[in-house]
């Protein structure tokens, strides 16, 4: 394996790493903008539905104004927050991509025999871990994309895994010897 197959994997790793990052921000902003819709429906149904004592409907149609208020100003802290993050994300990917494709530009400008022998060394012995970490990244994308879509209510609940049923077999009584 070449440097610059492992330099390939190790940016697709970075990049599908980074991929999941955002779906996981993705999923807590959707997740966190329910959670606030909710809150928000659910109190001015409680105040537009009730007649409470010593509240009048002014009252009633501030109270509900200013939880939309509220409710507005939240909203738009997260959208900044999680967006700010998405950013901060998306720069760590690139510097850390542009670092990998410097080390691979500088490991391929190398040319005497000892020093790619041992960079082909290297890369034989690497590339297993390259592989299972595009494995292990890719398949942490996916889990990231179906949690997302659960969160989003786009996805219907995954089947629940069966346990697997214990041995039945007989145990050996352990011998215990006294100590005399």
């Amino acid at each position: 394996m070449s440097t610059q197959t492992i330099s390939s994997a190790a940016i697709h790793v970075v990049g599908r790493y980074n991929e999941a990052g955002k779906t996981l921000v993705a999923a807590y902003r959707t997740g966190a903008r329910r959670l606030l819709d909710g809150a928000a429906s659910r109190t001015s149904e409680f105040l537009g539905a009730r007649q409470l004592p010593l509240v009048s409907e002014q009252l009633k149609t501030r109270l509900i104004g200013a939880q939309e208020k509220v409710n507005g100003f939240l909203a738009n802290r997260l959208d900044v927050d999680t967006g700010r993050v998405v950013a901060v994300m998306d720069r760590v990917a690139g510097t850390t991509t542009s670092g990998i494709e410097s080390v691979a530009n500088v490991a391929a400008r190398v040319e005497s025999p000892l020093g790619s022998s041992v960079l082909q060394t290297l890369g034989t012995l690497n590339q297993p871990f390259a592989t299972l970490s595009v494995q292990v990244a890719d398949r942490i994308a996916d889990g990231a994309k179906k949690i997302e879509g659960r969160v989003a209510g786009s996805i219907d609940e995954a089947p629940a895994l069966k346990a697997k049923p214990r041995s039945t077999a007989a145990r050996r009584p352990v011998r215990r010897t006294r100590k005399a």
